[in-house]
């Protein structure tokens, strides 16, 4: 979902029906409802491409004789307490969500100044003067203690892989490296983006898509003829690097659903822009630091499943990125390469933050499934690799 333009059309255009703005803590509930049906729906965008969250919108409706007949809930979102209530407060939100996609399709953009949906709040006086912004407030931000605090209260809920699942990845991109570095090299990839030594990339040669044009084309909404994406087989909208957990745990490829109240994160950028691997990782050798860090994308090493009120640790507090890092490093490392070669994980600047010091949950999933894993992307990587032939 576009969370941030969302939140800025109800505090910017959005109107309540007594005619007033939506206060920033019902603002911060509707968004929360949005990606709460996310979890278990899948991207509400794809929804929107899709049918204009028309079918998400009528298995969210459960009505007073669905109650009475006490029917069982049409979408699969878990409700704790009233089913009928629930689902009401869930599908006023995805409505929400509709109004504003429908806005930005015909407006284009969400502006940020006060608008409102009122024709009448369009019309400015000639006479209206315009004021100079004013600085933003200066906040306290959380000391070093406080980011050491919420860590510790967050690695006991970090899932990683269990190091069976990660082995058995690395031994089978092994047996495969030399056919498949053949294949994308032969189709203008360079395989050790994907393929370095001992890699545990899950599906060499995707991709998530990057840039507003790739991303217009991923989700067809140019007309121009689609080209072939830059060093990738194909690109995809995060869905490749939940095969092997959907897998492991459910014995299906991903179906735009994961488990509850968590979400899968990177512990290490896997796109170009704005990469931040100098501040994460070390290098023996600057002249062989790789151009692409495709690889990490679909990563089994660089995956994790994390809470989601814990607010994206992985992505906005660079201590806490670097210690998780190291963590795989410690699980994963003694079998293969988390990042390719020469670049290592930094050790802990600080005492404080080395990973003995932190409670860990245990590695999660068994490796009973893992050969319907690796006979899946086989297949998948086969397929993606004679579309590109032809």
């Amino acid at each position: 979902m576009r969370e941030e333009e969302f939140n800025l059309w109800l505090r910017n255009v959005y109107v309540t029906r007594d005619g007033g703005r939506m206060d920033a803590s019902t603002r911060g509930s509707r968004t929360a409802n949005c990606k709460t049906v996310e979890n278990y729906e899948g991207d509400l965008d794809e929804h929107v491409e899709r049918d204009g969250l028309k079918d998400l919108l009528s298995r969210l409706a459960y009505s007073t004789t669905d109650e009475r007949q006490n029917n069982k809930a049409r979408h699969r979102i878990p409700i704790n307490g009233n089913v009928r209530n629930g689902s009401s407060t869930l599908k006023s939100a995805i409505g929400l969500y509709q109004q504003f996609r429908e806005y930005v399709k015909k407006n284009g953009t969400v502006s940020t100044s006060s608008a409102s949906i009122n024709k009448t709040s369009h019309q400015t006086s000639k006479n209206h003067i315009k004021r100079p912004a004013s600085p933003w407030p200066e906040w306290p931000l959380p000391t070093e203690d406080t980011l050491l605090a919420l860590a510790k209260k967050l690695t006991p809920f970090v899932r990683f892989l269990h190091p069976d699942i990660v082995a058995a990845v690395v031994d089978s991109n092994e047996s495969h490296r030399q056919s498949w570095a053949s294949q994308l090299r032969s189709s203008g990839i360079d395989p050790d983006i994907y393929l370095w030594e001992k890699s545990p990339c899950a599906f060499p040669g995707v991709r998530r898509y990057a840039g507003s044009k790739e991303i217009a084309q991923f989700r067809g909404h140019t007309g121009s003829k689609i080209d072939q994406p830059e060093q990738a087989l194909s690109l995809d909208d995060n869905d490749f690097p939940k095969h092997l957990w959907s897998i492991i745990f459910r014995g299906k490829p991903f179906q735009k659903f994961g488990p509850g109240g968590y979400a899968l994160a990177h512990l290490a950028d896997h796109k170009t822009y704005k990469n931040r691997w100098t501040e994460e990782f070390e290098a023996s050798n600057a002249e062989n630091i790789p151009e692409y860090f495709y690889g990490f994308y679909t990563s089994a090493a660089n995956t994790v499943y994390v809470p989601t009120n814990f607010l994206k640790p992985t992505d906005f507090n660079d201590t806490m990125r670097t210690m998780l890092q190291r963590k795989a490093e410690d699980l994963y490392g003694a079998f293969c390469n988390i990042a390719p070669p020469p670049l290592r994980v930094r050790s802990s600047a600080s005492p404080e933050w080395e990973i003995d010091n932190f409670t860990w949950g245990e590695p999660v999933g068994t490796d009973e499934r893992i050969n319907d894993f690796l006979n899946y992307r086989e297949k998948v990587i086969d397929d993606l690799l004679t579309k590109r032939r032809t």
